[in-house]
């Protein structure tokens, strides 16, 4: 049976419970001043933006383009098979 003398001892104290938020509080002050500063960066320098739009847009094109091929390598099979007539077994074709 655990006494109300020991239960006391085991939770931690409520100043280093307000030493910890204030731990907290200050990391939080800190990672705010941190954002500031490189949103005031990516402000003070608009063709790093202008880059990161311009990889977006290259990226996005590039998806594209490998979706359009997909799409003609999946129907030049489709082809392949239809000319191999039905004797060509399913598992060789994916």
């Amino acid at each position: 049976m655990i006494k109300s003398g020991e239960k006391a001892a085991e939770e931690p104290k409520m100043e280093e419970l307000i030493c910890r938020l204030r731990e907290i509080q200050v990391g939080l002050r800190n990672n705010l001043a941190d954002l500031h500063q490189k949103l005031a960066a990516f402000d003070s320098q608009p063709e790093i933006l202008a880059n990161l739009e311009n990889a977006r847009l290259d990226a996005e094109a590039r998806a594209s383009s490998l979706e359009a091929e997909i799409k003609q390598l999946r129907e030049e099979l489709e082809a392949i098979k239809e000319m191999l007539g039905p004797d060509v077994e399913k598992d060789d074709f994916p």
